[in-house]
């Protein structure tokens, strides 16, 4: 819509412009008074580029934008900005978006790590790797890593754009103790070994903080090593690896602008959902009488009301706002969904499903989406547990020493809901017709332990067998427990 304000204030500008280079003109003849006036008409003009400003974008007039103050799609240019606005927004200190910026970290986080972390042997080591899984297993309990610090992990990952993790040893407990360090509160920077720009050599923050007594200030810098750190990003790109723009940053203007629509959706409703009472008369002294008698009898609508020569009706919007207003608010909402990868129904707008199918597919569009968040933090963690025991074979007791740090990795488990029909369609039926293994199929399934799953089947198969006294021809081992059942049908 045309800004009939905005282009009267342009044109106000220019010609105060037209003037300002006369009076710059007179102010070089050395005129004290053109001096004067060239600076108030600039001080004028500043003041009018500014309210032009306010009057087609207020965003950018925020203090979360950056320095460039020209009508633009993009307000938040630089990374500090970007960072700022998420954690206003998701800490619920933002204007506007809040909601829907919180819910889209949340969701996004929630998929990503999905049932939490796990540490396994690593495929292709040659020993057991059971002491390595034992204190791996230990130092996540020390760091209540099985339960809310993966999680918080993941939001902050989703709010900067990267993580910086950071392990050093706890010699009275004979652990590892791991900390997250957040960028918005200690702007950190990280080397890279040029050219090779994945391999992170150095992490290091100059800085103060002030304690909970609020006086007391401390020195939290630090200069980490390699083997100190785990820093993983998640946005950005390999040449700047300390700018990072979370995925949620590229939809930030759409996330306020949604509030904004539902805000002046809702002022639209209380200004025209009452209809207004509107009586027609003659002339204006009519008009004047009748409005002294209405006042007089305290007249409200609902009561009876008896006029000569005048007509009566109630007037209400006929709804021509609306329809834009609508408009805008799906367009919002589809394209931060299409950026996110969230569904529009978990963005509260299940009316814009067509069916069923799909909100199922749009259900895989979040899997796939967090797909490679998922693996980059199992690169995390594997990256977090190699460093964790080479720091403990060297700081800790001796009875911790000696461990091998590549025999554990991680895993994140998940089973979308399309591996779930593909295992049940395809898998499954191998199974039965014995083209696949019991361990293969097992595989497939998240957070099943195969080696301890195929140990319960086999020890369930012998206690059946002892209790009906079939004991199998190999001695009662009941190695069956690993077969695929016997179909009793034939082809």
């Amino acid at each position: 819509m045309f800004n009939y304000t905005a282009h009267g204030y342009r044109a106000q500008i220019q010609a105060l412009t037209d003037k300002l280079d006369v009076q710059s003109g007179l102010h070089k003849a050395d005129n004290n008074s053109a001096t004067v006036a060239a600076r108030a008409l600039s001080d004028r003009i500043e003041i009018l580029t500014a309210t032009v400003q306010a009057s087609t974008d207020t965003l950018t007039n925020t203090a979360d934008t950056s320095d460039n103050q020209h009508y633009t799609g993009n307000p938040y240019k630089t990374y500090a900005t970007q960072v700022r606005a998420m954690y206003n927004k998701y800490n619920l200190r933002a204007d506007w978006g809040c909601m829907t910026a919180k819910n889209i970290v949340d969701i996004r986080a929630a998929f990503i790590i999905g049932r939490g972390v796990k540490a396994i042997k690593r495929p292709g080591f040659p020993g057991t790797g059971d002491r390595e899984l034992a204190f791996i297993r230990s130092f996540m309990d020390h760091n209540d890593m099985d339960e809310q610090a993966p999680q918080d992990w993941a939001i902050g990952s989703e709010l900067e754009g990267k993580v910086l993790l950071r392990i050093l040893p706890d010699v009275d407990a004979d652990q590892i103790t791991v900390t997250y360090v957040p960028w918005q509160h200690y702007p950190y920077t990280v080397v890279s070994d040029m050219p090779r720009t994945y391999r992170y050599i150095r992490a290091f923050y100059q800085g103060t903080d002030t304690l909970a007594d609020g006086k007391t200030s401390v020195d939290v810098s630090f200069n980490l090593p390699s083997s100190d750190f785990v820093y993983q990003r998640f946005g950005g790109t390999a040449q700047k690896i300390n700018e990072t723009p979370p995925k949620t940053a590229f939809v930030l203007r759409h996330v306020e602008d949604l509030d904004k629509d539902l805000w002046d959706w809702r002022k639209n409703n209380s200004l025209f959902a009452s209809p207004t009472p509107w009586i027609d008369v003659e002339d204006a002294s009519v008009a004047k009488d009748l409005q002294e008698r209405l006042v007089n009898k305290n007249w409200r609508i609902g009561k009876l009301l008896i006029t000569s020569g005048a007509k009566f009706s109630l007037v209400i919007n006929k709804g021509e706002g609306y329809s834009t207003l609508k408009n805008s608010v799906e367009a919002d909402v589809q394209t931060i969904s299409g950026s996110t990868g969230v569904p529009v129904h978990f963005l509260g707008h299940p009316e814009l499903l067509s069916n069923r199918a799909t909100a199922e597919n749009l259900m895989e569009l979040i899997e796939l989406s967090t797909n490679k968040e998922r693996k980059l933090w199992v690169g995390a963690y594997e990256d977090l547990f190699e460093k964790v025991i080479t720091m403990a074979n060297t700081t800790l007791s001796s009875k911790v020493r000696g461990m091998n740090p590549k025999a554990v990795t991680a895993e994140i488990p998940f089973t979308s809901s399309m591996q779930l029909d593909h295992i049940k369609e395809v898998y499954l039926p191998m199974y039965l017709k014995g083209a696949m293994s019991l361990p293969t199929l097992l595989k497939y399934l998240a957070d099943i332990d195969v080696d301890k799953e195929i140990t319960a089947i086999k020890a369930e198969k012998k206690d059946e067998n002892i209790l009906t006294g079939n004991a199998s021809s190999d001695g009662g081992r009941g190695d069956q427990g690993s077969r695929r059942p016997v179909r009793a049908d034939t082809d």
